[in-house]
Parts: structure tokens; C-alpha cells; sequence
């Protein structure tokens, strides 16, 4: 594997992380917090759907973010925004972006292109997406803790740390 394709992997497997988590939820589990101040697992999702959207728009140089947002905005604050609940279209949205990032990222890449956006480089803005979507699975992985639906250690060994290491 080149270090191209390792990097790649390694945005393809944070979000099967994140995809195998929501293959676990059951509706209710969206309504589930890390503590009581924070945020649901939903806005978890909508933050991180939002977030791949907002810094690919300015890695790219766009004047807009591409696609659908998960929220429904109910005012200038974010924090008062309202995410979606449905698990069938935070998936979809989900799938969306990360293909967008991981796309962008490569065609970057492949163009040599040095800055993207407020990136040094391509590769350290994928690190960013990675580092950042790993610190919310905690926050979800919590929340779930909190609300009885933690997944067993078997599970997430197969659909969490198994995608990062070697099998056997």
C-alpha cells in the first residue's frame, strides 16, 4: 500500500466507523447525551456532516457548501439549530460527504495542489476530518454509555479499532 492509498483508507475508515455506529442506533438513541449540558447524538452527526461540508466549500474555494444540510436552521446560531432525527437521511448525508471529501482530497492531490484553504496542505485538512470525526465518536460512544445502549467491547472491537489493525 502506498502512502496515498493509506491515507485514503484511513478517511474511508473513520467514516465505516461512523456508518457502523449508526447501523447500531435505534431511533431513540438519537435523542442520547455525553452529559446533560451536551449536545444529542443527532446534532453529533449533523455537526460532523456539516463540518466535511463547511471546510470542503473552503478547501475548494467555493462560495457555498455542496449538498444538503442535516439541520433545520431556526435561527442566525448554529447552536439553535435543530438536526434531523431520521436515521435513513443522516446516513445518505453522511455517505454524501465523506465521498465529497475523500474525492476532493484525492483530485487535489493528483492536481499537486500545496494550500487548501486554511490547509498547509490536502492531506493535513483529511487529517483534521479524521482527528475531528474521532473526537465526536467518543462523545456518541458516551452517550450511548449514559443511555444503557453502549455497544459490547466484541462489537466494538469488529466495527471500531478491527478496521485500523491488521486481521488475524
Amino acid at each position: 500500500m502506498t502512502v496515498e492509498e493509506a491515507l485514503f483508507s484511513s478517511w474511508d475508515r473513520q467514516c465505516r466507523v461512523i456508518d457502523n455506529l449508526l447501523g447500531r442506533f435505534r431511533p431513540e438513541d438519537l435523542h442520547l447525551k455525553p452529559d446533560e449540558d451536551g449536545w444529542t447524538i443527532a446534532f453529533h452527526l449533523a455537526h460532523v456532516h456539516g463540518v466535511r461540508r463547511f471546510w470542503h466549500m473552503n478547501a475548494a474555494g467555493l462560495e457555498e457548501p455542496v449538498g444538503a444540510s442535516l439541520y433545520a436552521a431556526t435561527g442566525d446560531d448554529w447552536a439553535d439549530w435543530v438536526p434531523t432525527y431520521d436515521l435513513q437521511t443522516i446516513r445518505a448525508r453522511l455517505a454524501e460527504s465523506g465521498a465529497l471529501v475523500r474525492d476532493w482530497a484525492r483530485e487535489a492531490l493528483a492536481a499537486g495542489v500545496t494550500k487548501a484553504g486554511n490547509y498547509d496542505h490536502p492531506v493535513l485538512y483529511l487529517q483534521h476530518m479524521i482527528w475531528h470525526e474521532g473526537w465526536h465518536v467518543g462523545l456518541i460512544m458516551l452517550a450511548l454509555r449514559r443511555g444503557g445502549q453502549e455497544p459490547p467491547e466484541e462489537w466494538e472491537d469488529a466495527h471500531v479499532w478491527d478496521l485500523w489493525r491488521l486481521p488475524g
